[in-house]
């Protein structure tokens, strides 16, 4: 029943349609919320954000890295590819590729030096 939800509600979310930031919206470098629904971006890891942040540099870069997936998201179609593997995260986040106009979020974050590829653990992002 679970998988069968997700996939309606990920069928109606699969095309969002550009400047539909209303739809999309960044919480933060890698995780957006699209409509009730929290989406964690799939195989990066983005600084933290605020009170989390252990440094400035990390906070500025968080900062910079959200910013980054606003403006993404507001840009173009959105498409959201669920992980079939792994549906959700320990905090209840769908885990989900998010392509916009047919390109990987995560991989223009990587490149753009806001996140790195995921190892399976943090790294700390302070000197």
């Amino acid at each position: 029943m679970f998988t069968r939800v997700l996939v309606l509600l990920f069928c109606a979310l699969a095309a969002v349609p550009a400047g539909a930031a209303s739809v999309c919206r960044a919480i933060d470098g890698d995780t957006i919320a699209c409509g009730r629904e929290r989406v964690r971006i799939l195989n990066i890891d983005t600084p933290e954000l605020g009170s989390h942040a252990r440094c400035a540099i990390e906070a500025d870069l968080a900062e910079q890295a959200r910013q980054m997936t606003a403006a993404r998201l507001a840009s173009g179609q959105v498409e959201i590819r669920p992980d079939a593997k792994r549906p959700r995260d320990r905090y209840g986040r769908t885990l989900a590729w998010v392509l916009v106009d047919g390109r990987d979020l995560g991989d223009e974050l990587v490149a753009a030096g806001l996140a790195r590829p995921w190892t399976g653990r943090r790294r700390p992002w302070c000197p």
